[in-house]
């Protein structure tokens, strides 16, 4: 099969974590249920990664469906431990990157990721992934947010290849399929390893 480029998202492809880990390990700290931050993400992460509402203020949601009060230094260390959570990235993923660019194909980095996060961490942390991306595509830069179909079309346009050249990597499922009805080739990534082998096979 022919692929010409290779579209990466970030929380748990280029970073090592999936989840905010620095605040699960917070919250057990200071006796909050982790439950009451999942389904707080699950009813408002998209709308932060896609630049609508700030960490605060996503932050400010969860607490008041949960009926917590806590105080302004908890709430800070909360945001803290969130961006925290985001800031390891993967060597493998690096590598695997890497050898793709050597090997001629395009890199796209898609991610669902908020402004702030983008500008004051991603920009730094991550300066040299973004060196061997040829096309990127922010959600809180844009307005939009996976698994929307627009901003998988808008992917296509800037990595200016046809959609059936593309293949992607996403550790959530709702993305990867989203991808695929966009006319993408696409892997759900559980490990570098893993999704290296299905790549490998993919374009044999």
């Amino acid at each position: 099969m022919k692929i010409s480029g290779v579209v990466f998202d970030f929380g748990g492809v280029i970073t090592v974590n999936r989840i905010p880990i620095e605040l699960k390990k917070y919250a057990a700290e200071i006796g909050i249920d982790w439950d009451l931050f999942k389904r707080g993400f699950e009813k408002y992460r998209l709308e932060y990664d896609g630049g609508f509402i700030s960490l605060g203020e996503m932050y400010e949601r969860i607490f008041k469906d949960g009926a917590i009060s806590v105080s302004d230094e908890v709430f800070r260390r909360c945001c803290e431990a969130d961006s925290a959570s985001w800031l390891s990235a993967n060597p493998e993923t690096k590598a695997f990157i890497k050898n793709l660019k050597e090997r001629g194909f395009k890199i796209g980095i898609l991610t669902n990721m908020a402004p702030v996060f983008a500008d004051v961490h991603f920009k730094t942390a991550f300066a040299d992934f973004i060196e061997l991306a040829d096309a990127m595509v922010i959600s809180g830069h844009e307005k939009m947010v996976k698994p929307n179909r627009e901003i998988y079309d808008l992917m296509q346009k800037r990595i200016a290849l046809p959609p059936n050249e593309l293949c992607f990597f996403d550790d959530v499922e709702a993305n990867i399929s989203a991808a695929r009805a966009a006319g993408w080739n696409a892997i759900r990534c559980d490990t570098i390893p893993q999704i290296i082998a299905d790549f490998e096979d993919l374009i044999k």
